[in-house]
């Protein structure tokens, strides 16, 4: 392995995401319980943006590598259960926009027989996103109504489909008909628009109203939101896509009898990391019967992270975004 050089993605310091650059390293050596990864695809997600913005939760040590998660074929390797040409699915906090990667045997995934790399790269941390907040947090059940603004975004899709193999009457609220139509194209039983959302959800419901609420967006469709939701019910706030956090009268939690959940899969599974491992065991059965598979909008050079990372901003992208090195 003398003089391998590999090409990533770098953040130097946190701002704009044009001020990131395509960078060459040098491989380094694999530890015993390690395997090197050749990277077929990385998937773009909304926290990668903000986390080069500096404006997520976790903020990495500079200059770091962005990407929560890569498919790919394992090239070298230490570990006799994960031979060399394993197709792996690898999900970390950030480092995935790169050509290769060296992971712990132990966070290794196989994917989904029927997956191709691009879905298996953007299968992680929607499909995980949907589950801890659907099945963990609000113990979602058959015959609910939920409703799913975003419905097209990466975690909105990835809890549209989830909720629709459980069995619940999904209810998605997408920006546009192309957006709608592909929400019903993969499970949503109703999709509508924002702008009289309450008065269609009303009458979608006969004016009874919807059980959870699986808010990606914030700003002011959560305002609007709580117009629509049933006594006793549950609001899982996924994150602020719009970019606007919102303040929730208290009083209207009170009134109502409501829940309000907070979600962040990545950090359920670390207070709880025995749970994880099942969680992604019932994922990957469900994508192998084929209820759940990440929709790619499009895949994107690596080199052009940026251009990528612009498009998730300019809410340009039904499902998923990919990059490809």
């Amino acid at each position: 392995m003398k003089n391998r050089k590999y090409s990533a993605i770098l953040c130097n310091s946190f701002g704009s995401i044009n001020n990131i650059d395509y960078v060459k390293f040098d491989s380094l050596p694999i530890k015993s319980n390690q395997v090197r990864i050749q990277v077929k695809a990385c998937g773009v997600n909304f926290p990668d943006k903000l986390m080069i913005e500096g404006k997520y939760q976790l903020k990495p040590s500079l200059p770091f590598i962005p990407g929560m998660e890569l498919s790919g074929i394992i090239s070298e390797s230490n570990n006799i259960n994960f031979p060399i040409g394993t197709k792996v699915i690898y999900q970390m906090r950030y480092g995935a926009y790169s050509e290769e990667v060296i992971a712990n045997v132990d966070d290794l995934k196989i994917f989904p027989k029927s997956f191709t790399f691009e879905e298996a790269a953007g299968f992680s941390v929607a499909s995980q996103t949907a589950y801890v907040a659907l099945i963990e947090r609000a113990n979602i059940i058959k015959g609910q109504k939920i409703l799913v603004l975003g419905g097209t975004g990466g975690v909105g899709l990835a809890a549209v489909q989830l909720a629709n193999a459980i069995g619940a009457i999904v209810i998605a609220v997408c920006s546009s008909k192309a957006k709608q139509k592909e929400a019903i194209k993969i499970g949503a039983r109703y999709a509508i628009g924002y702008e009289d959302m309450i008065n269609d959800v009303k009458e979608i419901t006969k004016q009874d109203g919807v059980d959870i609420i699986y808010d990606p967006i914030g700003g002011e469709y959560f305002l609007k939101s709580l117009k629509v939701i049933k006594w006793g019910g549950k609001i899982l706030v996924i994150g602020f896509a719009s970019g606007t956090i919102p303040t929730l009268p208290i009083n209207i939690a009170l009134i109502k009898g409501i829940s309000v959940l907070g979600v962040r899969a990545g950090e359920y599974f670390r207070k709880n990391p025995k749970l994880k491992q099942p969680a992604m065991n019932k994922l990957l059965s469900i994508a192998n019967k084929g209820l759940i598979t990440p929709v790619i909008h499009d895949t994107i050079k690596l080199k052009d992270a940026s251009k990528a990372l612009k498009r998730i901003e300019n809410r340009e992208v039904i499902g998923r975004l990919i990059l490809k090195p």
